[in-house]
């Protein structure tokens, strides 16, 4: 699962054009919350060269509101496409004026 940036981020005062972001998804301890990491790459051939990334945004997604069911309409497992959704909240809070396309979750 990905998240690109359409423009600039801010982020620990600086300011990156365009970032890539991963998401990585660990097994929550109790399942409340789904802890997240959200790798910053300068660039979708950074990551695929396997350059390293630039920052880790920890994230944890509250499970309150998830589906019960991973059956979706458009995206291969609604789960995901629930936890990269809210990933991109977290991100419009950190920079407000930043806007995402989510990109990398296999669809129906």
């Amino acid at each position: 699962m990905a998240i690109q940036t359409n423009g600039t981020f801010t982020y620990n005062s600086g300011v990156y054009t365009t970032p890539y972001f991963r998401i990585v998804l660990h097994l929550p301890k109790s399942g409340d919350e789904t802890p997240v990491d959200c790798f910053m790459y300068t660039s979708k051939d950074a990551y695929i060269n396997e350059h390293g990334h630039i920052g880790c945004i920890p994230v944890y997604v509250s499970n309150t509101d998830a589906s019960e069911t991973n059956d979706g309409s458009n995206v291969v497992n609604k789960y995901l496409q629930y936890v990269t959704e809210k990933v991109v909240t977290r991100l419009r809070e950190i920079s407000s004026d930043s806007t995402f396309t989510i990109v990398g979750i296999p669809t129906l």
